[in-house]
């Protein structure tokens, strides 16, 4: 089956519960109640997909169930806020480190100013994330395509090292690195800034 148009499953470079995590967080942090309805209406999507993401929320321990409202509604607690990017979370509940070893290392990166993938994981594997120096190889090689860092090496006896550029240093939300639409969408900025579609119809 072949895969959507990023522009077709993104909006603005977000996924739909992207979205809807926002949303919680930003209706957590209101007077309103956190209910299913409310996170819905802020997120702009449908009732139904909002509480699939709750139900495997709630078997990852992320949120809670205070009460039902009727027979679709209900109000929830949030028991981990887990930061600016989505948590992924599966229908078991099974939670991925990747997101918060990403933003280690964009942590580390602006700290340290320059590491190979290897030390990137070191680095940012602290307070219960991980991240294998595959994934940060993988993370930071996104970055270089934006333009974020630089790199050089990469020759046998001396491993990539990658440099941030610090003007483009947009602040402490990580960039994202969609790595199935081969896009880089920063938050910081609310706006993909490299697309690699972009790159082959100017070619």
């Amino acid at each position: 089956m072949p895969r959507a148009r990023a522009d077709l499953v993104m909006v603005g470079g977000k996924s739909p519960r992207q979205h809807i995590w926002e949303a919680i967080r930003a209706v957590n942090a209101s007077p309103k109640e956190l209910t299913t309805y409310a996170v819905a209406r802020k997120s702009n999507h449908e009732d139904e997909a909002v509480r699939a993401y709750f139900r495997d929320l709630e078997k990852a321990g992320i949120v809670s169930k205070v009460r039902s409202i009727g027979r679709f509604d209900a109000e929830w607690f949030l028991l981990k806020d887990e930061g600016v990017e989505a948590p992924r979370v599966t229908k078991n509940g099974k939670v991925s480190n990747y997101a918060a070893g990403v933003e280690n290392v964009w942590r580390a990166l602006r700290i340290l100013g320059e590491f190979s993938a290897a030390e990137a994981s070191v680095a940012a594997s602290i307070n219960g994330a991980s991240i294998s120096e595959f994934g940060a190889h993988v993370y930071l090689s996104g970055l270089a395509k934006a333009g974020y860092v630089t790199r050089r090496g990469g020759t046998a006896g001396f491993k990539t090292r990658f440099s941030l550029v610090s003007a483009r240093y947009t602040g402490p939300k990580h960039p994202i690195y969609q790595r199935d639409f081969d896009q880089v969408y920063d938050p910081n900025l609310d706006q993909v800034v490299w697309r690699k579609a972009d790159q082959e119809v100017a070619r």
